[in-house]
Formats: C-alpha cells, structure tokens, sequence
C-alpha cells in the first residue's frame, strides 16, 4: 500500500497514531535505508502529519517510524 494512501485511510478512521514499519534496508545496495530516507522525506511534505520518530527497539527501532496525524 503506498505511504499516502495508508495515510488517508488512517485519518478516515479515525486513527491519530500509525507506525509504518520500512524495515533497515539490510539487504539494499550499500546496505543503505532506502526506504527510511524516502518515508521520512514524504512525510514532511504531508499536511496531515503533525509529528514523527523512530521509535524504541522493541517498537521497530530504526526500522520503521510513528507518525502522529491531525484530527
């Protein structure tokens, strides 16, 4: 499901706090986050998103990241 999509759907259900697990991005060329740099690039240019950030370890870790989205 793409990012804003999931976004939209989140908001019309009523959700304010989603977790988007991209993983780390382990297996990619230069074994660089590619998704990671492109979630957290996206997300700032949404309207919808009042906040962002990686959450703890057992949450994901840098492995995913907690999105706060407005009423």
């Amino acid at each position: 499901m793409q990012t804003a999509v999931f976004l939209a759907d989140a908001r019309r259900r009523g959700l304010r706090c989603v977790r988007i697990v991209h993983g780390k991005g382990l297996r990619s060329a230069g074994r660089e986050p590619v998704l990671r740099k492109r979630i957290r690039k996206l997300l700032t240019r949404r309207d919808e998103v009042l906040a962002f950030v990686e959450p703890r370890g057992f949450h994901g870790g840098s492995g995913a990241v907690v999105v706060l989205l407005e009423a």
